[in-house]
């Protein structure tokens, strides 16, 4: 559904732009985006974390190294002291109510969480990318149709200044037609800005230098589709991507009940030790007391301990985190019901939108046939000035109204896709 206002040549010069679709705009963004790269980054945080190593359920080994030496200077002999030791230990703590299995999943849950973040900056950046392609298309055929205009006021301006020179207009009417084209001229330039800043933004999303200037390829259209809430409904409750992040919030809070409940277990721990110990005597001149010892030694232990009593901080803890489970838990429901309504407005305003497309298109139709009349009248002097102008400034409405109609439909269309969770497999099928 799209009409051609303009069938503009490219310009030589273009040509030797480098090309740039939706999809290429979309690829850039996703490899250049620092938002992206930033969350991926957090992400290798959490996927390190999630390790057995950082529940305290493996076994911490170390050792100790000792030596020394002393001299001892008395009435009967000189003599020094050589010692060394050393021991490796093993301490392991073989039970804690769970504790160590919950703080794996909670672990898993927030690498599960960090792939969500990235899911939903990756689906926000899309649709940024693409809207903001679109604004491009939109802004330059905005300046095209007011460039259009201009040229229009312009030729209108001419014809009133060689009537002027011949004595069939009169000063009045030569002013009117100067006002008209530089008020014309100021809409364009306007646009033109417009457009500029536009090309800026893209290039700020695709992390491109900002003066950087692309041949846009795709073309500034979109294809109607029809949706039902109760099929939409279903997908944004299983794909959701923020959605879904709540459902871990939710998962998390259960296991914040578990692990309350984990300190009233015993602790059991194990623990095994082995070392080796050198000690020498050497005497100045008695060398009948020198005396040297080594030996090995080895030990195992087993201990279990129970905190009796806490001054009640292990049930205020257990409260607490059935709370906020319960807060969780509502928070859910209430997020539901939240994206439910907004899912309904959006779907509303998109079917509106589709409906104001087409009468953008049919008034949009009309207009332009209008304008071509009216040009010919205006030129044989059956319309007066001001009756020609009355409708060029309508066609230019209309014309940026039918743009304008075509991107809010194409933002209402996006917007679905994203409380949908759609936008990664819409833009991979497209």
């Amino acid at each position: 559904m799209s009409i051609v206002l303009f069938i503009a040549s490219i310009p030589l010069f273009s040509q030797n732009l480098n090309r740039l679709s939706i999809k290429d705009a979309v690829n850039k963004a996703l490899e250049n985006n620092y938002g992206i790269i930033t969350v991926k980054k957090s992400h290798e945080i959490n996927e390190l974390n999630n390790s057995w190593g950082n529940t305290g359920a493996l076994p911490t080994v170390s050792f100790t190294g000792i030596g020394s030496e002393s001299w001892n200077m008395n009435e009967n002999d000189d003599y020094n002291n050589t010692a060394l030791s050393g021991s490796v230990d093993l301490n392991w703590v073989l039970f804690r109510g769970f504790g160590a299995r919950i703080t794996k999943q909670n672990l898993e849950k927030l690498e599960k969480m960090s792939e969500g973040n990235i899911t939903i900056t990756v689906e926000n950046t899309i649709v940024d990318v693409i809207l903001a392609y679109y604004n491009v298309l939109l802004s330059e055929n905005n300046m095209k149709i007011t460039e259009k205009n201009m040229i229009l006021s312009e030729d209108r301006y001419e014809q009133e200044k060689q009537r002027k020179q011949l004595g069939t207009s009169v000063k009045y009417d030569l002013l009117q037609a100067q006002n008209s084209y530089l008020e014309d001229k100021s809409n364009y330039l306007s646009a033109k800005s417009s457009y500029n800043n536009s090309k800026r933004q893209l290039n700020n999303l695709m992390a491109e230098p900002l003066e950087t200037e692309y041949n846009y390829t795709s073309s500034f259209d979109v294809a109607a589709k029809d949706f039902e809430l109760k099929v939409l409904e279903i997908k944004m409750l299983e794909n959701n991507n923020t959605l879904k992040n709540q459902y871990i919030n939710l998962e998390m809070a259960k296991l914040d009940v578990k692990s309350a409940k984990s300190a009233y277990y015993p602790t059991i721990a194990a623990g095994a030790s082995g070392g080796y110990t050198n000690s020498e005597t050497d005497y100045e001149t008695l060398n009948n007391m020198d005396n040297s010892s080594s030996g090995f030694n080895t030990g195992l232990s087993l201990s279990v301990s129970y905190s009796i009593y806490e001054g009640g901080s292990r049930r205020r803890a257990l409260q607490i985190a059935k709370i906020n489970k319960e807060i969780s838990e509502i928070e859910t429901t209430d997020m539901q019901q939240q994206l439910k309504n907004q899912l309904a407005q959006e779907l509303e305003l998109y079917k509106v939108r589709q409906e104001l497309l087409v009468l953008a298109e049919e008034n949009l139709k009309a207009a332009e046939l209008n304008l071509e009349l009216s040009k010919q009248k205006f030129e044989t002097g059956s319309i007066n000035s001001f009756n020609y102008r009355d409708i060029q400034q309508m066609y230019s409405n209309i014309s940026i109204n039918y743009q304008s109609a075509m991107y809010n439909l194409i933002q209402s269309y996006h917007t679905l896709l994203r409380l949908t969770g759609g936008v990664i497999d819409d833009f991979n099928t497209n």
